[in-house]
């Protein structure tokens, strides 16, 4: 079974006023909201790409270089990669077609839309790396089982309407070069949907960790 069909789509022109790059850097930042216990969220970039490249530089994330790298961090790691390519999908086709397209995957994914995220998908691909080995399963497997993951994260309630919300408003701070995480974290504390956010992101947390063998096995 082929299990790494993906869209592939042809490299459009940088325009900064398209809302898609907003959006992918939006699901970055939502994604990465899970893991604040193990990075300090920074920033958001918000200057095109250098040579010539699709999209904004992005999102900023510290963690403290002292501490061991460890299978769960390259799943952390690779859940914010991924997220860039599941909110393009889910941006280009809608929730609910992907809902009902997503179990189709992996024998068909062509619904999924690549473009502009393909450095995000090769860097998905690496971390994933370090958590397949630990666990002694194929990778396909595992990149599959942790792309699904993050579709259904940004299916549940709450967390579509947040990467919306902070795509609208770091667009509109496009200027400033910048948007801080507290700049963020202000602004999406006080929306309707920050409390099914919270809920959402305690259920990934809850169904994702500790990892482990037979929680990262793709049933196919």
């Amino acid at each position: 079974m082929q299990l790494s069909i993906l869209s592939f789509q042809e490299d459009r022109p940088v325009v900064l006023s398209d809302l898609r790059f907003f959006i992918t850097e939006a699901a970055h930042y939502v994604m990465a909201l899970n893991f604040q216990q193990e990075f300090e969220l920074s920033y958001i970039d918000l200057n095109a790409k250098p040579n010539g490249k699709a999209g904004i530089v992005g999102l900023k994330l510290i963690r403290d270089s002292r501490k061991t790298m460890h299978p769960k961090i390259y799943d952390h790691l690779a859940l914010i990669n991924i997220s860039s390519v599941c909110a393009a999908t889910i941006y280009t086709n809608g929730k609910e077609k992907v809902n009902k397209e997503k179990s189709n995957y992996p024998s068909n994914a062509e619904l999924m839309v690549t473009d502009a995220c393909m450095d995000d998908y090769e860097h998905f691909k690496k971390n994933m790396l370090p958590v397949s080995r630990q666990f002694l399963l194929r990778p396909l497997y595992t990149e599959w089982n942790t792309i699904l993951t993050a579709f259904n994260f940004f299916l549940m309630d709450g967390v579509w309407e947040a990467v919306m919300f902070i795509a609208s408003f770091i667009a509109k701070h496009q200027k400033e070069g910048c948007v801080s995480h507290l700049q963020i974290f202000d602004q999406i504390a006080t929306q309707d949907f920050y409390a099914m956010l919270c809920a959402s992101m305690e259920n990934l947390l809850h169904h994702r960790y500790p990892l482990s063998k037979e929680s990262l096995k793709l049933d196919l």
